[in-house]
């Protein structure tokens, strides 16, 4: 890891102040990361609890699960902007505040609706957080093999709540009761305050004295917001329901709007030197592909086995464990082997085992359960591998004074993927078999292929070595 190091803040108080800890950072930007992303899976554990206690019904339960996704995927780039504009330190707190305070209201919920509206700010809290915690990492380890294996901790500590979280959500809610899960957030919360109270890398704001493109902000809202929303009410609504059709059309108009906006704007949101850079955009739309297939088989996956199999929902939850314990150690080898291989190199490997865990599933996932779990253990070995090299590449692409936007960019691509591989493959049909959502899986897997090759071919030579 990089040694501590001396820096400059805007307002230095005490010399021990000044003195830069990486590992305090990444421990800060770890925990904060592994409480979004949990919140996700313990929340799905306890809906049956939260319904029965808040005596709602299953709509208002639907809307706790997703106004928190909806929230994160459409206003993340607005995030992204404030992390720019005002430092990511300070946003990092911010956001780990606001998360904690909005936990404290979820927990204490009278009714389903004061829960989904305490959701929706919890995810403004996670909208901070998601970009300001990589800009942290990217200008506290600068030297790229260090950041490749802080890159890798911060990942494994992040996607253990894909394992774990569902065997955590559970114990929680039967032994204290289903307000305890966000009630938990607290002392975590006190615990990465306190972290960054100090040795922090220096406020360096990266857009404070540029315009700010605020009618492309709200454009970007628009876009993301109604993608998210129509998919993921179209799932249960049906897509020719007046309000995802309706989020859709909004989404449409305001994506050619914001378009037009960025190719006439002097200062537009997403600048062109950024769009520009060698394998950028492959690089974010690979995030994208890759989370599409995961998140989509897993999803036709839990329909499968509990709707065809009869699994009930723990016997479901352990058959996913040969896929969610490769994700959570996969990083660590990632980081690894980083320097030696080179991060093209790594992520073109994950994306093989990918491609061999669909080709599996396809091809004797309905048949065998032991094909399937062979299926998920490749999936997840290529899922948990490629989260830091897709990462790095991404921060590495970007100019360094666009860190924040790069960020924010790639966390829209991940959760954008999320909300359309879950409505795409969710929607095959799977109660007879899931050849049909494997052999789509495959398809986002060829395509993540593509993205990965042609990115990695726009490199400058010395980044491929």
């Amino acid at each position: 890891m990089a040694k501590a190091t001396s820096v400059d803040h805007d307002d230095p108080t005490t010399a021990d102040e000044t003195l830069l800890r990486p590992r305090r950072v990444l421990t800060a930007a770890s925990l904060a990361t592994a409480m979004i992303v949990i919140d996700v899976s313990i929340v799905n554990v306890a809906i049956p609890a939260i319904r029965a206690s808040l005596h709602s019904g299953l709509s208002t339960m639907q809307l706790v699960v997703d106004a928190y996704a909806v929230v994160m995927a459409s206003l993340v780039l607005a995030g992204a902007a404030l992390v720019a504009r005002y430092g990511a330190v300070r946003m990092f707190r911010l956001g780990v505040a606001v998360f904690g305070v909005t936990s404290v209201l979820c927990g204490l919920a009278p009714d389903g609706p004061a829960l989904v509206a305490g959701r929706a700010l919890q995810g403004l809290g996670g909208v901070l957080l998601t970009p300001a915690t990589l800009v942290m990492l990217t200008d506290t380890y600068r030297d790229p093999d260090d950041r490749a294996k802080a890159v890798s901790v911060w990942a494994m500590v992040g996607g253990s709540p894909v394992a774990f979280g569902p065997v955590l959500g559970g114990a929680l809610v039967s032994a204290v009761g289903w307000r305890s899960i966000f009630l938990v957030n607290v002392p975590v919360v006190l615990a990465v305050l306190w972290l960054s109270s100090r040795h922090m890398p220096p406020a360096q704001p990266q857009a404070r004295h540029q315009p700010q493109d605020l009618p492309g902000q709200l454009l970007a809202v628009a876009v993301l917001g109604g993608i998210a929303l129509a998919l993921t009410e179209g799932r249960e609504l049906g897509f020719t329901h007046p309000l995802p059709a309706c989020a859709a059309a909004v989404a449409v108009l305001a994506a050619a709007a914001f378009v037009l906006r960025q190719r006439t704007c002097a200062h537009p949101m997403i600048p062109a030197d950024l769009f520009r850079a060698p394998g950028f955009r492959n690089f974010v739309a690979a995030g994208l592909l890759l989370f599409a297939g995961y998140y989509g088989l897993v999803f036709s996956l839990s329909v499968y086995l509990q709707q065809s199999r009869g699994y009930d929902p723990v016997t479901t939850g352990l058959c996913f464990l040969p896929c969610a314990l490769p994700i959570t150690l996969m990083p660590l080898v990632a980081g690894r082997v980083h320097a030696r291989l080179g991060a093209p190199r790594v992520l073109g490997i994950a994306v093989a085992f990918t491609l061999a865990g669909g080709v599996l599933l396809a091809l004797v996932g309905s048949r065998a359960p032991v094909g399937t779990g062979v299926g998920l253990v490749f999936i997840g070995l290529g899922f948990g591998l490629a989260t830091v090299p897709q990462i790095t590449l991404v921060m590495a692409t970007a100019p360094a004074h666009r860190s924040a936007l790069a960020s924010g960019l790639m966390s829209a691509g991940r959760s954008s993927g999320t909300t359309i591989g879950v409505a795409l493959l969710g929607g095959l049909p799977s109660t007879d078999g899931i050849l049909a959502p494997a052999l789509a899986a495959v398809a986002l897997y060829l395509l993540l292929a593509l993205a990965v090759a042609t990115g990695a071919r726009r490199l400058p030579a010395p980044a491929t070595a």
